[in-house]
């Protein structure tokens, strides 16, 4: 019988690849904090989902999903953020140095593929981020 792995990667201590993930100040909690995004951020809309921008003076970009029901089941709807989350932190040169952003998912959002999620979000932060 083999021992147990020290770490999920199955190594002692070394993982080959790091884990990428936003930092916890990059998230959007509050509901306050949604809110505020939701009623004085610029929007733009992209079709598979909304995008919500407000400038801040300082501070970290933050990132905030909704995802209702009406999105389609879990799976579809936790992809979604999935896939808005890599966006986020892959593309951050491409948003303002202190902003806060809403993404609400559209149903259908599963039926696009990355490559156009992508093109349509840089096109919505673009968008969102003019004055």
């Amino acid at each position: 019988m083999q021992p147990a792995p020290a770490n999920a990667a199955g190594g002692a201590g070394t993982n080959p690849r790091p884990r990428e993930r936003l930092a916890s100040s990059q998230h959007l909690r509050s509901a306050a904090d949604f809110d505020e995004v939701r009623r004085l951020g610029r929007r733009a809309e992209t079709g598979p989902f909304t995008l919500r921008l407000r400038l801040r003076t300082e501070g970290p970009r933050r990132l905030g999903i909704i995802a209702s029901r009406k999105a389609g089941p879990s799976v579809e709807r936790n992809r979604a953020k999935r896939v808005l989350r890599e966006l986020f932190r892959r593309n951050a040169d491409a948003l303002p140095p202190s902003c806060d952003v809403v993404a609400i998912v559209r149903a259908g959002f599963v039926d696009f593929p990355f490559a156009e999620i992508r093109e349509r979000y840089l096109k919505a932060v673009k968008q969102a981020g003019k004055k």
